[in-house]
C-alpha cells in the first residue's frame, strides 16, 4: 500500500491543470493508496489572495477526498527538530514532520527545501 502525503504546491498544480501531477494522480495514486496532506495546506490554500467563495468550496470538497493530518505533540516535536536542524520555513517544517509521522512520500516539487531532512521520502512529480 502507498502512503503519500501532498505538499500544497501539488494541489495548487493540480487545480491548475498541470498535466505532470494530473499524470502522478492518474498513474500513482489507487484505491489502496493513502493520501494525506496538512492542515497547515488548507490555510495556505485558502488564504491565497485571489480565493473566492466559490473556489473555497472546490477546494474543501478536493480535500475531504484525503486524510486531513491535524497539529500534535508527535509532529510539533518532529518540527522542533526539522527547524533546528534545516532552518526552513515552519509550514514546510509542519509538512515534513507530517510526512514523516504518517510514513509517507512526500510529493513536491520543492524537494531542495526538504531533501536534506533525515527519514523523509521524497518524490517530484516532474521528474521523469
Amino acid at each position: 500500500m502507498n502512503r503519500f502525503f501532498l505538499d500544497t504546491n501539488i494541489f495548487i498544480y493540480f487545480m491548475q491543470d498541470v498535466p505532470e501531477v494530473e499524470s502522478f494522480f492518474d498513474d500513482r495514486i489507487t484505491s489502496e493508496s493513502i493520501v494525506y496532506y496538512s492542515f497547515i495546506t488548507r490555510l495556505e490554500l485558502l488564504g491565497l489572495p485571489q480565493i473566492i467563495d466559490e473556489v473555497t468550496e472546490k477546494i474543501d470538497l478536493f480535500l475531504d477526498e484525503f486524510y486531513r493530518i491535524d497539529y500534535n505533540l508527535n509532529i510539533e516535536e518532529y518540527v522542533v527538530k526539522i527547524r533546528k536542524d534545516h532552518k526552513i520555513k515552519i509550514p514546510d517544517s509542519i509538512i515534513a514532520a507530517s510526512a514523516i509521522y504518517t510514513n509517507s512520500t512526500l510529493i513536491t516539487r520543492n524537494v531542495k527545501d526538504f531533501r536534506k531532512i533525515e527519514g523523509l521520502e521524497l518524490l517530484n512529480p516532474f521528474d521523469n
